[in-house]
């Protein structure tokens, strides 16, 4: 579930989106994407759900290893 700020916040993200492209300050296929988004913002904030919630516990899952940067100083290791 979303909180009442996130779903302020969707809808104002969505009256926005929707601004840009209706008033043509945003033209073409980006225009079209503008659109798309905004009825998905829309579409969440009605809805009081959005599924990156559930993808966070899968991707917390599947970091189950720590990437080592390579200028770490390793020992007996020589690159």
């Amino acid at each position: 579930m979303i909180s009442k700020n996130g779903v302020r916040i969707r809808i104002v993200l969505c009256l926005s989106l929707f601004f840009l492209s209706g008033s043509q300050i945003i033209t073409g296929g980006l225009a079209t994407l503008c659109g798309v988004v905004g009825v998905i913002e829309l579409a969440t904030a009605l809805q009081r759900y959005s599924p990156v919630y559930e993808l966070k516990p899968l991707i917390n899952k599947s970091n189950k290893f720590k990437i080592v940067h390579s200028s770490y100083n390793l020992q007996g290791y020589k690159a």
